[in-house]
């Protein structure tokens, strides 16, 4: 009887995990909609504004602000960095990335974060790489070379527009991997919802003065209802559901096997972005996709 119970919770929590790997993928898709209306620094300050209070709501009534310690100076030091890395700067990257990028390639892109987290680990902790972990970096590094050049030996006359869009998803790729390995620290101390929502409110805090340059005051009166569903879908089905959700889920299912599914993210973005936003899935993208996940494996598990 136990065990049937377990196994129950065990497929709960599989498709929970399922749920928000759906969710993620399908936010490449909400960003792109959401940026034909809005600009990228403006959207994202708008996404993390919207869910910053949810977030404190959830917390709330959760009770995850029970028991919890802070020390102004230091803590909103590591927070703002957090903030800056985890929210302000990773997305002033990624959104600009996608209005010139298509959503299936950043979706792939972005998953070199395990890439560089390694190779960081590696630089500034100590951490071993095997011959497993050298293998995958240069696995997915050669399936990065294979989307950006487009597999043509002429890349000084490639399209500079999907050049500086691939350069900064990369660079998303990398400032969220500082974010991740910072972010360990932070996380012995604090619960991840407490983290999380206080990462979300100086984010956005960070994000306001970089939208001044974007005049959002005009874009807002703007929006249309599609727009709306974006931001409301990016805010609280993206960045409040599927966060707890996902912490949830981890909390109760092996680390390993719950990592497994964000490497469908890309692939149900790849199939979503064809049929919704009509974008092409080219040799490339698959090829250089697929050579990205392998070493992404090879990095994680060995």
């Amino acid at each position: 009887m136990k065990k049937d119970r377990q196994s129950s919770l065990d497929l709960i929590f599989l498709i929970t995990l399922s749920i928000v790997a759906v969710t993620w993928a399908a936010s490449f898709i909400f960003i792109k909609v959401g940026l034909a209306e809005i600009p990228p620094i403006t959207l994202a300050f708008i996404r993390f504004a919207v869910a910053f209070p949810v977030m404190v709501l959830i917390t709330l009534l959760t009770g995850s602000n029970r028991g919890e310690k802070f020390r102004f100076k230091k803590d909103f030091v590591s927070f703002s960095i957090l903030a800056l890395t985890g929210v302000t700067l990773l997305y002033i990257f990624q959104f600009y990335s996608l209005r010139y990028t298509t959503a299936s390639t950043g979706s792939i892109l972005i998953n070199t974060t395990v890439i560089f987290m390694a190779i960081l680990s590696a630089a500034f902790l100590n951490e071993e790489l095997n011959t497993g972990k050298i293998a995958g970096i240069l696995v997915a590094f050669f399936g990065l070379f294979i989307i950006v050049s487009n597999l043509r030996l002429d890349i000084f006359n490639l399209n500079p527009q999907e050049l500086l869009g691939d350069g900064l998803m990369i660079a998303s790729a990398i400032i969220w991997a500082i974010y991740s390995i910072y972010s360990k620290k932070i996380l012995q101390s604090h619960s991840p919802i407490i983290a999380t929502t206080i990462v979300f409110g100086l984010g956005a805090l960070y994000l306001a003065p970089f939208t001044l340059v974007e005049f959002p005051s005009l874009t807002v009166m703007r929006v249309t209802w599609l727009g709306c569903i974006s931001i409301l879908y990016l805010a609280l089905v993206c960045s409040s559901f599927a966060y707890v959700a996902w912490n949830r889920a981890l909390s109760k299912v092996e680390t390993v096997k719950a990592g497994m599914f964000l490497y469908l993210i890309p692939i149900i973005t790849t199939i979503l972005s064809h049929f919704f936003l009509g974008e092409e899935i080219g040799i490339a993208t698959v090829v250089g996709g697929a050579f990205i996940l392998i070493g992404v494996y090879l990095t994680e598990t060995t």
